[in-house]
């Protein structure tokens, strides 16, 4: 693990936040030849501990990637905040886990439904987060602008880096 302190109970109700504002995270894998994919994902409805979970069809390029390379970083992207979780991941097979976790959307993706056994669960433990918060579009345009009327750096929102 890296230098990164601990998050703080306040650090990790800010990427709760961002995670339950984000409908899509892009999961990254490390492809067999090295190079990275991200996959779009749906975000699930679970409280952030450290890990988080997807839904996905163990057929799928995420599942087959991650069982090689376990390294992973999945990313979400709001309209003023943004994170960025790096972890490992494992195919895990739980039906009560993936009960849990299902609810009308899923169904759009997984048209045998949540007892279809070609449904895994993917679980990403977090280790490092980094996130960013800016002020919303408008104070970040009056932030550059004022920057450059003053010379001085500009004030776009601040940026946290934390082990979960």
């Amino acid at each position: 693990m890296s230098s990164q302190t601990q998050a703080t109970a306040d650090q990790l109700d800010t990427i709760r936040s961002i995670m339950k504002s984000t409908r899509i995270a892009m999961l990254t894998t490390v492809e067999a030849g090295g190079a990275l994919h991200s996959h779009p994902m749906t975000v699930q409805e679970a409280d952030f501990n450290g890990d988080c979970w997807f839904l996905a069809s163990e057929n799928a390029d995420a599942v087959q990637q991650l069982e090689a390379h376990p390294h992973v970083n999945v990313s979400y992207s709001g309209s003023s905040q943004w994170l960025s979780l790096a972890g490992s991941a494992e195919v895990v097979r739980d039906q009560a886990k993936k009960t849990e976790l299902w609810n009308t959307f899923t169904d759009v993706w997984f048209e045998d439904g949540e007892t279809d056994p070609s449904v895994v669960l993917i679980h990403v433990t977090g280790e490092l987060a980094q996130y960013w918060e800016s002020p919303g579009k408008v104070a970040t345009l009056v932030g550059v602008l004022a920057a450059k009327v003053s010379g001085d750096e500009p004030q776009t929102g601040s940026s946290e880096s934390v082990a979960v």
